[in-house]
């Protein structure tokens, strides 16, 4: 029997009205463990508000002369609208070809009349690759490469850019070819603005003095010793380390344990997006 987004999906919904501020907004996100909230008016979905919304918002206004705080700013003036939803009985596959068509981390579900269900989400989609598709394919055949890097010593500031330039939702930390962290945009959202910067102390040219800098670099923010996987793994593996260990991407490494690749939610979403799955 074919999976349908009624089997995968989550009934329970967090929702903010059009008026709610980025402040309440990300503090359901935390309270909640979730990336994303539906914008809604009465019952019916018209925008969604995820946590990369919110990244570029406090990476833009860091840059300007006068920037705003995240209470001043409405869920209306950055969620994504209008909405694409789907159906529950409309089929996994499908839900999954318009995640990777539309950029969408998640849909609303809808019943007939647009009231608002469910949401679906990669994850969910992640989760059933994890219990139905074990031996389908390698993480080699669908794993991004080259992975885009930096070494713990860069500045949070040149993660946020590369992060913003490729479009991408995480950065591999290295050092000596080998991954020694990950930073993702949750990271750059959640943490940067309570992170504790390291201090370097230095003697200066008398040799009398030492003073103390304050810099933000990688390390500071990065979540250390990331999980990794073999190339020539099971990509159901790597959905089963995902699932269970609530992360979003898996450094990819080969028998010497050098990165050679990136395997993410959206690379498994794309499987179940364009092959013939059977079910």
């Amino acid at each position: 029997m074919a999976l349908r987004v009624s089997d995968y999906m989550s009934s329970r919904v967090v929702v903010v009205e059009p008026r709610d501020t980025l402040a309440r907004i990300r503090n359901l996100m935390l309270h909640n463990d979730i990336s994303r909230v539906v914008v809604v008016e009465g019952s019916k979905p018209i925008g969604i508000v995820t946590e990369t919304d919110i990244s570029r918002v406090l990476l833009s206004e860091s840059i300007r002369d006068s920037p705003r705080p995240i209470d001043s700013i409405l869920a209306s003036e950055v969620m994504t609208s209008p909405v694409v939803s789907v159906g529950p009985r409309v089929y996994l596959k499908n839900a999954a070809s318009l995640m990777i068509k539309g950029g969408f981390s998640g849909l609303p579900v809808v019943d007939g009349d647009g009231n608002l269900v469910g949401i679906i989400t990669k994850t969910d989609i992640v989760r059933a690759y994890a219990e139905h598709y074990h031996g389908l394919c390698k993480v080699r055949e669908v794993m991004s490469s080259p992975v885009v890097t930096v070494n713990p010593l860069h500045s949070i500031y040149r993660v946020g850019k590369l992060i913003e330039k490729h479009n991408i939702g995480r950065v591999v930390v290295l050092d000596g070819g080998r991954p020694v962290g990950i930073i993702t945009k949750t990271d750059l959202t959640f943490r940067l603005t309570g992170y504790s910067p390291r201090k370097i102390k230095f003697e200066d040219e008398s040799r009398r003095t030492i003073k103390t800098l304050r810099v933000p670099v990688a390390s500071d923010i990065m979540t250390p010793n990331p999980l990794t996987i073999g190339d020539f793994e099971d990509v159901a593996k790597a959905a089963e380390i995902m699932i269970s260990h609530k992360i979003s991407g898996l450094p990819v490494v080969n028998d010497s344990g050098s990165l050679v690749g990136i395997i993410t939610k959206t690379d498994i979403v794309r499987v179940v997006a364009s092959r013939d799955l059977g079910v």
